[in-house]
């Protein structure tokens, strides 16, 4: 029997029931209404919750759909065969479909990880789960935070979610302030959706991140710069990074830049994340490298820089630890973008001189997107996807690999070699 937990008082939700919201089925994967149905008359509660039904609400197509539930994972896992259980601290289970198509089953828990203290940082497992209202009142937003039923096809809502909606605004769940300090990386979520949706942030919300804007400091460097590659690849980087210096969340993060980058320097940042934006909503792969190349444009352009290309490759690579703050940059992505920043350079430099590339630089592997760079970098907004397309390079052909010639061996009959000739002559002379 599974023990029971102190409840704190549960507030009552908002039943939406079906005829009064447009969320249908129809817009429901395959895949996540197979579970949700299995899981149903398997006799748990089953709901679509999150990220999913927020964009179905707004008329958008979901990236993907997470199912949460009371079943334990053990007991979900019995129900799908094609499943298999993740994670240490709170298990969830991830179920499998044909065309790689993932549906992410989580049990309802009580609070965020981050939201814990004592000894509650490490709960027991029947302490970590929770009940619905609990499930929703841990999470960051309230427009992230409402369910969608599979029995009856009703909304639930215990946050207000869906007023937040209709009102376009961007709230956090519980006081702002607490929350931001347990997590300061909630603030980068509410900035996120902010630029994704085109809400309004909620005043409190907006003057607890201007205010505790620094404590971003004191997040794992790798888990902010994770966070921050969410954003780049969103289609809604230039509003999302707009927010972040208007909030002076940006000089938090990159304390080196708060003295360089005039207001100059900040709008042509956000213009050049706008034209990211273009390039990802056309379907454009770009790099990592690329965009953190694209990224660092604003600051290298205010700086006094060396006019060869091993110097400036150099300079750059020196300048990049420091402009990056304590965010977390593997030696090898560094190497790449200083390659590429500084071959961009030299080569609209010689583009402006109207003389050739040189060969050398045009054989080397990162040249198609040095010149993707250039372009996203020099291109007329309006000329932006006609002419922003990657250069063809013909590659090198490879010299072929030398041929190895192996040494054959002598074949060695029975009694070959010295022993042989020996015990040859020895039965020779035994025959005479």
């Amino acid at each position: 029997m599974r023990q029971k937990h102190q409840e704190s008082p549960i507030p009552q939700p908002r039943i939406v029931p079906r005829p009064e919201h447009q969320l249908s089925r129809k817009d429901i994967s395959v895949e996540a209404l197979k579970v949700l149905y299995r899981l149903h008359h398997a006799g748990y509660l089953a709901y679509l919750v999150g990220g999913s039904v927020r964009d179905l609400l707004l008329g958008k197509k979901p990236k993907d759909f997470d199912v949460v539930t009371d079943a334990r994972p053990g007991e979900i896992r019995k129900l799908f065969r094609n499943s298999r259980i993740i994670g240490r601290r709170f298990r969830l289970v991830q179920v499998f479909f044909r065309g790689a198509h993932i549906v992410e089953v989580s049990t309802f828990r009580r609070r965020s990880e981050f939201d814990e203290t004592g000894e509650e940082a490490v709960p027991a497992r029947d302490k970590a789960y929770g009940t619905p209202a609990e499930d929703a009142l841990r999470r960051d937003l309230t427009i992230n935070a409402l369910f969608y039923n599979i029995e009856g096809f009703s909304l639930v809502d215990y946050v207000g979610g869906l007023e937040d909606l209709r009102a376009g605004r961007i709230r956090v769940i519980g006081d702002p302030g607490v929350r931001f300090v347990r997590d300061p990386v909630r603030m980068l979520r509410v900035l996120r959706h902010a630029a994704r949706t085109g809400f309004a942030i909620d005043p409190g919300s907006w003057e607890e991140i201007r205010t505790l804007g620094h404590l971003i400091r004191t997040c794992a460097p790798a888990r902010v710069r994770d966070e921050l590659l969410k954003d780049f690849h969103s289609a809604a980087a230039g509003p999302f990074f707009d927010l972040l210096l208007r909030s002076r969340l940006f000089y938090a993060i990159f304390p080196a830049w708060d003295s360089r980058l005039d207001p100059r320097g900040e709008q042509r940042l956000v213009d050049l994340m706008g034209r990211l934006d273009r390039l990802v909503n056309a379907s454009y792969h770009l790099s990592d490298s690329l965009i953190w190349a694209v990224f660092f444009t604003p600051l290298l352009e205010r700086e006094s820089r060396p006019g060869s290309f091993k110097e400036l490759r150099e300079f750059i690579h020196e300048k990049l630890p420091e402009a990056l703050g304590g965010i977390e940059f593997p030696r090898q992505r560094r190497d790449e973008v200083a390659l590429m920043l500084a071959l961009e350079e030299i080569a609209a430099d010689l583009e402006r001189q109207q003389r050739p590339i040189p060969v050398r630089y045009q054989r080397l592997a990162a040249f198609p997107e040095v010149w993707l760079l250039h372009q996203i970098k020099e291109t007329p907004d309006k000329d932006l996807l006609g002419e922003c397309r990657p250069l063809e390079i013909t590659p090198r052909p490879s010299k072929p690999k030398p041929r190895r010639t192996r040494r054959r061996r002598r074949r060695r009959g029975r009694g070959g070699g010295e022993g042989g000739k020996i015990l040859g002559e020895g039965a020779r002379g035994r025959g005479q």
